[in-house]
């Protein structure tokens, strides 16, 4: 199969100035939200990342990175004419990681008509898949659209904690005592209020970007799980390798 789509586009279209994007999952959030901020920049539009958990630091190597303690230092991050920034609550030098932001600083922001706030609002240990804890994730109320990630390198293989963070709620969600990750158990598990949709609000909207579509023998299993999002749940998703820049398979956006 060959790449479907322009990721360009199909990202500009998703990912409006004035907004703010949470992303949850797994399986390449820090990747989308670089790759993301990328793209916006390098049409014009500021984009601005952070968290609400933590975030490695050497995954966000090279990027001006800022502290924010205040609104008001949140309000003149924003307002600055810096194309890309990640402001953050401080350096967690023994975790080597960078710690997120409380949510009273996200909230009520005004944010220019040429600025993108990415929010990562989880963390999954490096699984390709994951189901959120009680605690998790942490989305702000302002939040315009939910970016639900998640790693197609898992796609057929057991639901165990190789594979997936919180691998237990996974089963419990699907009423199994073991299993594995096939197309409709992944859909099953997106959809459900406390497994990716967990914490998405009224009003707002909700994506799945299925990442490592680079990976040829997971690819039908991942067309399965858009087709089985879009027929039965309504959800709508893309098919992409964020690693080569490229879209595979979308529904319309």
């Amino acid at each position: 199969m060959t790449a479907a789509g322009d990721l360009s586009a199909h990202v500009r279209g998703i990912f409006q100035p004035g907004a703010m994007y949470t992303f949850v999952g797994a399986g390449g959030k820090s990747t989308a939200m670089r790759a993301v901020a990328a793209i916006l920049s390098a049409h014009g539009t500021r984009v601005r990342m952070t968290t609400t958990t933590r975030v490695g630091i050497a995954e966000f190597d090279g990027y001006p990175v800022a502290i924010a303690r205040s609104v008001q230092d949140m309000m003149a991050l924003c307002l600055d004419d810096e194309p890309v920034r990640l402001i953050v609550a401080g350096v967690l030098p023994a975790e080597a990681k960078y710690g997120g932001l409380a949510l009273g600083l996200l909230s009520g922001l005004s944010l220019g008509e040429d600025l993108v706030l990415l929010v990562e609002g989880d963390g999954s240990r490096q699984r390709p898949l994951k189901v959120p804890t009680v605690r998790e994730p942490v989305i702000p109320a302002s939040t315009a659209t939910v970016i639900a990630v998640l790693g197609a390198s898992g796609f057929e293989g057991p639901i165990d904690e190789r594979l997936c963070y919180n691998h237990r709620a996974a089963l419990a969600l699907l009423g199994k005592a073991a299993g594995t990750f096939e197309a409709s158990a992944i859909a099953a598990l997106v959809a459900h209020p406390a497994g990716y949709r967990r914490g998405v609000l009224p009003g707002m909207g909700f994506h799945v970007l299925v990442n490592q579509g680079d990976l040829v023998e997971k690819r039908p299993t991942a067309i399965e799980v858009l087709r089985i999002l879009k027929e039965t749940y309504g959800i709508r998703g893309s098919l992409v390798s964020l690693r080569q820049e490229v879209m595979y398979e979308t529904t319309e956006l």
